[in-house]
């Protein structure tokens, strides 16, 4: 039996969104019982079965249409005789479940703000990434067990991070302005659906100066990030952040 758990687990760390299929009943001869579950990735590729042939290049079409409409769905196959399926002569039912379809947080910074951040957003639809190489920081006690800790350089984090128009979210929130430069120079290639950076207002203008003349499109880069809410510190600001992610989220913004 293959260990589709840890499959699960490694996609949900790596963020990348897929369809679990699971047969729910099985009737008749049939060539997998209740139970058997596959794994579909967006680009087609497939981990375990559900049988093989015509059944699995079935499921494999349906399990497409689920991530393009990014719902959930369910299909009953019966292999006959006559038919584009094979002639095992029973029945398959089977639920095909988009998972790791919530919206990406990818929060580079494990501060005094990024730490609250990720305590104000536990529980909410977003998956919080948190990147940062320093050790004492990354592994502070009061980050939340749900955040996934990523202790590396911003650069290799964005260079293998699932980047997504609809689901990607970015929050830039280091204790250096020329790091957090470096890292909004390097995501700004990627699709995202939002951007945000910490700073002030003259932070930005320099940033912005120094990144146009590169060539980039800054137009929706928001800085300095968060609603304006008058406080000042770590929770006051981390709590005006997660307004605008989740009004922008939810398309109020």
């Amino acid at each position: 039996m293959w260990d589709w758990i840890s499959k699960l687990d490694e996609l949900r760390r790596r963020d990348q969104l897929a369809v679990l299929v699971t047969v729910t009943k099985s009737s008749g001869s049939t060539p997998r019982k209740q139970g058997a579950k596959m794994i579909v990735l967006p680009d087609g590729t497939f981990h375990g079965t559900i049988g093989g042939g015509t059944v699995e290049h079935h499921i494999l079409e349906d399990a497409r249409t689920c991530l393009a409409e990014m719902h959930s769905s369910s299909a009953e196959i019966p292999l006959k005789q006559k038919g584009e399926f094979p002639a095992c002569g029973g029945t398959m039912e089977m639920y095909m479940e988009v998972i790791n379809h919530n919206p990406a947080l990818y929060l580079f910074g494990a501060g005094h703000i990024g730490q609250a951040l990720c305590q104000i957003l536990e529980g909410t639809p977003f998956r919080i990434h948190l990147v940062d190489e320093r050790d004492e920081w990354i592994n502070a006690p009061g980050i939340p067990d749900s955040t996934i800790r990523h202790q590396c350089h911003y650069s290799d984090f964005i260079e293998t991070a699932n980047w997504s128009e609809k689901r990607s979210f970015v929050t830039i929130l280091t204790f250096s302005g020329t790091v957090d430069q470096q890292i909004l120079e390097e995501v700004m290639p990627h699709p995202t659906r939002y951007v945000g950076m910490i700073g002030s207002k003259n932070k930005w203008d320099r940033v912005r100066k120094n990144l146009q003349e590169k060539g980039l499109d800054l137009s929706q880069v928001i800085c300095p990030i968060g609603h304006d809410n008058g406080g000042g510190s770590p929770q006051e600001i981390a709590i005006s952040i997660a307004s605008q992610l989740l009004a922008t989220y939810y398309g109020r913004e």
